[in-house]
């Protein structure tokens, strides 16, 4: 464990220290005259400016400092509907009005935001249930994208890994979400799983004790 401390203490450090030659940088690149090259250059550092917030995100431990306490599950998910609806995305809910679960209402937000997002970045949008059983709350999240080869089912929640190889966030994305919802999840006493859907897609199915 304190190994695995200092490995990220050292991993925020550096994402930390970055950003003061990224702000010299960003001014640099404001006196090019040549303006393709400076959008080009300015778009770079963009890119590199949310990768360090990502990192950082998910190095610090803030999740683990916020309290517990009870929340409306459905009215979480239901608020993140909401929101990505407001933003123009295809996101529904089904499922209970109210189903309370202890938790911390910020990492869980976090959590799920994640993969809703992840279900609309390669999915088009995502379909969002609701239900309790076996003394959890089980939630579903669907796409109706290409899936995922059944080999990178787990391979996708380890940090910094993607299926899609290219370097540009729009496409790729950092490479944390996944492994931030899961490393949540879990602290919840929980966990997220994926699997292809036999009518085509992927679901994501979390499970949170009650």
């Amino acid at each position: 464990r304190r190994f695995v401390a200092d490995r990220t203490q050292m991993l925020a450090a550096i994402s930390h220290d970055l950003r003061t030659p990224l702000t010299r940088l960003r001014l640099r690149a404001e006196l090019v005259e040549d303006p393709e090259m400076q959008r080009k250059m300015l778009a770079d550092l963009d890119e590199m400016e949310q990768m360090i917030k990502a990192t950082l995100a998910f190095a610090r431990d803030d999740a683990q400092k916020e309290p517990r306490g009870a929340l409306d599950l459905a009215d979480l998910l239901q608020s993140l509907c909401d929101d990505r609806v407001d933003a123009g995305c295809d996101a529904t809910y089904q499922g209970p009005g109210h189903l309370t679960v202890d938790g911390r209402p910020v990492a869980l937000r976090r959590a799920l935001a994640n993969l809703m997002d992840n279900a609309i970045a390669y999915g088009g949008g995502c379909r969002v249930g609701l239900a309790a059983e076996d003394g959890h709350a089980r939630i579903t999240i669907d796409d109706d994208g290409p899936g995922i080869p059944e080999e990178e089912a787990e391979k996708v929640f380890a940090p910094f890994y993607r299926l899609e190889r290219s370097r540009s966030r729009d496409t790729g994305g950092v490479g944390l979400g996944l492994s931030t919802a899961r490393t949540i999840l879990r602290r919840h006493g929980g966990d997220v799983t994926l699997a292809n859907r036999p009518e085509g897609g992927l679901r994501a199915t979390v499970l949170l004790p009650r």
